[in-house]
């Protein structure tokens, strides 16, 4: 993780588009686990969950977390959402690349399906018309078994959150306290929903680009301990 975090915290390496980072919080709360599971609230199929399994390979093979759980859609509701077998769809392509070191991931990752380590879940409610905090009991008792929930997207921002007009700079901590466990929000900005942000920043954005909410543009690593 020492190496992750030297990387990511490299100022060269940040992004001006990022609205909000909260690596560093996120970085020290994966360093203090021990023997923990880590839960990732997946969104696209494709290049995204690519980028998704590089980042848990990272984090099995480091032994940063002793399990992974990907929550995948049961059926898409777009047509990039990813289900189950998108997942062993992409490891068999990976697994099956020309590239020495993306082969060596893709058997890896295949390894840990296998052993365990790395767990693929669907529910139904993950494509229901319903804000997270309605979420079913023993989703939410199983989500409180992780030490962090990676959660992606706009949609998912917004059902966390609720989709309301919130001004923008009110309290994401409290907002989203009713969450069984410390999350990780990755999202790219395609709807007029956003909470936890200084007024000057929000000064700054509207200055800057008076459609930052909407044209994806923008993105945020946002954290709740």
């Amino acid at each position: 993780v020492g190496k992750l975090e030297q990387q990511v915290l490299d100022p060269k390496l940040k992004q001006s588009q990022i609205i909000l980072d909260d690596t560093g919080l996120i970085v020290d709360k994966i360093s203090s686990f021990h023997h923990n599971r880590i839960d990732f609230i997946v969104d696209n199929s494709g290049f995204e969950l690519v980028s998704d399994l590089f980042v848990i390979d990272f984090l099995l093979t480091s032994n940063a977390a002793e399990v992974v759980y990907l929550h995948l859609k049961s059926h898409p509701i777009f047509v990039s959402d990813a289900m189950i077998k998108d997942v062993h769809y992409t490891l068999e392509f990976l697994a099956n690349d020309k590239d020495a070191t993306v082969k060596a991931l893709g058997m890896r990752l295949q390894k840990y399906l296998t052993s365990g380590r790395l767990i693929l879940t669907d529910h139904l409610f993950w494509t229901a018309p319903l804000f997270f905090r309605d979420m079913p009991e023993a989703l939410g008792q199983e989500l409180s078994q992780s030490e962090l929930v990676f959660i992606k997207g706009d949609a998912n921002y917004r059902r966390l959150v609720g989709d309301y007009h919130w001004p923008q700079n009110s309290d994401f901590q409290n907002i989203v306290s009713y969450f069984p466990s410390a999350l990780t929000v990755l999202r790219t900005l395609k709807s007029e929903v956003m909470v936890g942000l200084q007024q000057h920043q929000i000064d700054d954005l509207n200055y800057q680009d008076s459609h930052w909410l909407t044209n994806g543009k923008w993105g945020l690593i946002q954290f709740r301990w």
